[in-house]
């Protein structure tokens, strides 16, 4: 080898190098950025879900002014509907954010397979071009929404970081059914109804060899830190009775599909009018910094027969606690307050009223208060944004439960 072409050889190496570098750190940049993310979703999904709280209560109060004839119910219905998928998009928002797992829910992978990739394609453009092919009326799965979102990314990902230059990234969805002739090879799919995720590239593509290993857990096309994509999604369609395949070849591109199995269940709302919720007469205080929901609280509760005294934060909670001079049966505690929130009010309020039961409304999710609260004396946790039909229920059950044990 000559001494020029030597030197042409270390410099490709030198480029290769700082090329790797320079996909390290933005990988790394890329995970910083995920963890504000996750912060600032935190705290928009509180107010989301006080917002929607105060709207299902709102609501619910409606209802009881009008008739059971009044035209006015399909729009309560309809913001109804809308304040429930609101709170439940919010939730997702930060478990999907948190890498939290939620219970198996029905999922239209459609709107999953919209909002991927959705804020990155301007970053991306015109390098890649991102294209969506929808079934409109694709069949719903049962599956958590967090892992669904999960094995879509890291699909789309992949394909992303196989396109060298330009190129295209085609993410579709189709309802297929399958025969005992047409279930794919190598599979334990059953014959019946399955939504098909496909998610296809024109990059680099894969060898043989490359596609018998890319879903191993200790194999991977990329830096060390960047791996485990394709294994994650294996892990997570197997553990939800699905298949992943993936056809690939060198220069031309790659193709994965992933079949899951359809189902047929329908959301039914479980909204209920206040009048025919249960009902107490206990002394119950209720402690929020949202006005509109505090107000919507205060007003349900005292149409229910209870005592209701409110409280702004914590402090006012447990100023209330220690000068009033009847009992206080039960305390609705919100977790994010000024001044003081519920985790500092809560051992304060119990050494005032060491009686009194203690439930928690938050907008976070339960995981995140169960370890330090439940266990020192938290009657339960309410997620909000509930409806008034949960929490009377909730209030009822705690309550009668105290009463049972004496």
């Amino acid at each position: 080898m000559s001494e020029r072409q030597q030197s042409t050889s270390e410099l490709r190496q030198a480029l290769a190098d700082l090329r790797d570098r320079i996909t390290e750190q933005e990988a790394d940049r890329g995970a910083s950025r995920l963890e504000a993310i996750a912060m600032m979703a935190g705290g928009f999904t509180h107010e989301i879900n006080n917002l929607m709280a105060g709207v299902l209560g709102n609501v619910a109060l409606l209802r009881t002014q009008l008739e059971p004839t009044h035209p006015g119910h399909s729009r309560l219905d309809a913001i109804d509907a809308a304040a429930e998928k609101a709170g439940m998009l919010s939730r997702r928002m930060i478990a999907f954010a948190q890498g939290k797992a939620r219970e198996p829910e029905p999922v239209n992978l459609n709107s999953i397979v919209y909002h991927v990739l959705l804020v990155e394609e301007q970053r991306l453009a015109p390098r890649i071009r991102i294209v969506r092919y929808i079934d409109p009326d694709l069949w719903r799965v049962s599956a958590d929404q967090t892992q669904m979102a999960q094995v879509v990314l890291n699909l789309a990902v992949n394909a992303v970081e196989a396109i060298r230059e330009q190129g295209r990234v085609v993410i579709s969805t189709r309802n297929v059914e399958l025969r005992e002739d047409t279930i794919p090879s190598r599979s334990e799919l059953l014959p019946g109804r399955h939504v098909m995720l496909t998610v296809e590239d024109n990059g680099c593509g894969m060898s043989s060899e490359m596609v018998a290993r890319v879903f191993d857990v200790d194999y991977s096309t990329k830096s060390p830190k960047r791996g485990l994509g394709l294994a994650t999604v294996l892990t997570i369609v197997r553990a939800n009775s699905g298949h992943v395949s993936i056809t690939s070849k060198e220069g031309e591109g790659t193709a994965v599909r992933v079949f899951l199995p359809a189902i047929e269940s329908a959301f039914e709302s479980t909204a209920k009018p206040v009048s025919e919720l249960p009902k107490g007469g206990e002394t119950i205080l209720v402690a929020d910094d949202e006005r509109m929901l505090l107000d919507v609280i205060v007003e349900t509760l005292g149409r229910l027969g209870y005592r209701v005294l409110s409280a702004n934060n914590g402090q006012e909670a447990i100023d209330i606690a220690k000068r009033y001079e009847g009992t206080i049966h039960m305390c609705l505690l919100d977790m994010a307050m000024p001044v003081m929130g519920g985790a500092e009010a809560f051992p304060l309020l119990k050494k005032a009223r060491p009686d009194m039961k203690i439930i928690i409304c938050t907008g976070f999710e339960e995981e995140l208060v169960s370890h330090t609260l439940l266990g020192a004396g938290v009657s339960s946790v309410l997620l909000k944004p509930f409806r008034p039909a949960s929490l009377a229920q909730e209030i009822r059950k705690v309550l009668d439960q105290t009463a049972a044990a004496k």
